[in-house]
């Protein structure tokens, strides 16, 4: 009775005959030696995301082992995500200040093999740009709620946006909410009237968008 070949022994008869035609399996795995930055200072606006990446010896090697972490200034920046492995890394500006983010290779000295740099996070400036979200001109039958946009800066602030229907015999506000960046609305009757959002910053300077909305009879 012929014995079964044991499992290793097959293993190696298939390793030397890859070897035996030249094919030389290559390590998928290997580690870096050490990692660096491709800069070394930044300047990022608040609230921005920002990318950063890296350069490893040798160029080839396996990103994996390629660790981050904020070596301080942890309350202006922070990770994208929870995944802080990999040749490049999303994180976002929190706050104004300055922060020092290193890479390193996993289970070697720190900063023997890896490489920091400065993050400055610079204030943001201020946004009041307003603008209509959509067309200027919409249609909606009577009996229709319908809602208007309006594409409104960060430093705004949703209850300074203030809706005014000039006929609301012809259009009401749907629910009575009436600021906002989104509001909801109701046809009530056939007919032509202009809806308009305005903010008035602190000087008394006002921003306004104006919708032309026409309530046409219902589509049989």
């Amino acid at each position: 009775m012929m014995k079964k070949t044991k499992p290793f022994v097959t293993t190696l008869l298939i390793a030397a005959t890859i070897v035996g035609t030249g094919v030389i399996p290559t390590h998928a795995d290997a580690m870096p030696t050490n990692v660096s930055l491709t800069e070394s200072r930044k300047s990022i606006a608040q609230g921005r995301k920002f990318e950063l990446r890296t350069q490893t010896t040798p160029y080839d090697a396996d990103d994996d082992y390629i660790c981050w972490e904020i070596v301080s200034g942890s309350d202006c920046v922070t990770f994208e995500d929870y995944d802080q492995t990999g040749e490049d890394m999303d994180f976002i500006a929190v706050k104004p200040g300055t922060a020092t983010i290193r890479c390193y290779v996993y289970g070697k000295n720190k900063t023997t093999s890896g490489d920091t740099i400065t993050i400055t996070v610079t204030k943001a400036k201020g946004d009041y740009s307003l603008k209509r979200a959509d067309a200027p001109v919409k249609y909606e039958e009577i009996g229709d709620d319908f809602d208007l946009e309006v594409r409104a800066g960060h430093s705004i602030k949703n209850s300074s946006l203030k809706w005014e229907i000039k006929d609301q015999r012809i259009v009401t506000f749907a629910s009575g909410i009436q600021t906002g960046r989104e509001v909801e609305f109701y046809a009530k009757r056939t007919g032509t009237t202009k809806i308009t959002c305005s903010y008035t910053n602190s000087k008394g300077a006002k921003k306004t968008v104006t919708y032309t909305v026409n309530v046409v009879a219902e589509d049989d």
